[in-house]
C-alpha cells in the first residue's frame, strides 16, 4: 500500500511542469486576445481622424469650385468686382477649414504598438523568470 506522501519528488515536478506550461499558453492567449482589443480600440480612434480627413478633402474640392467660379465670374464681370470677390471670399474660407479639418484629422491618427500588450507581456515574462529562479 502506498502512502501519498510518498509520491515520488519526479512525477511531482513533471505534474508541476505541465501546469506551468499550461499556465504559459492560457496566459499567451489572453495576451493575444488582450492586444487584438487593444489595436482595434486604436483603430476606432483613427477611423474619426479619417472621417475629418475625408470631409477635408470633400470641402477642398468645393473650394476648387468656388475657385472656379471666382475666375469665371472676374473674367466675365470686368466692370464690377463684388460677384468674384465675394466667390474668392468663400474659397478662402472653405480652404481655411478644410486646413483646420485635415490638421485635426492628421492629429487624430496615431497607431503604434499596443503599448499596454507589450508593458503586461514584460511584467509577466520578469515574473516567470523570477519563478525559474527560485525553483
Amino acid at each position: 500500500m502506498t502512502n501519498p506522501g510518498d509520491a515520488s519528488p519526479r512525477r511531482s515536478a513533471v505534474a508541476l511542469a505541465r501546469q506551468l506550461l499550461a499556465g504559459f499558453v492560457a496566459l499567451a492567449r489572453l495576451e493575444l486576445q488582450h492586444g487584438r482589443q487593444e489595436i482595434g480600440a486604436m483603430l476606432a480612434a483613427a477611423r474619426g481622424g479619417a472621417v475629418l480627413i475625408g470631409i477635408a478633402a470633400a470641402l477642398a474640392f468645393s473650394a476648387l469650385i468656388a475657385l472656379t467660379v471666382a475666375l469665371i465670374m472676374g473674367v466675365g464681370a470686368l466692370t464690377g468686382l463684388q460677384p468674384w470677390f465675394v466667390s474668392l471670399l468663400v474659397t478662402i474660407v472653405l480652404l481655411l477649414v478644410a486646413g483646420l479639418l485635415a490638421y485635426r484629422g492628421v492629429r487624430r491618427i496615431r497607431i503604434g504598438p499596443p503599448e499596454e500588450t507589450i508593458a503586461s507581456v514584460k511584467e509577466e515574462v520578469a515574473w516567470a523568470k523570477r519563478l525559474i529562479r527560485r525553483g
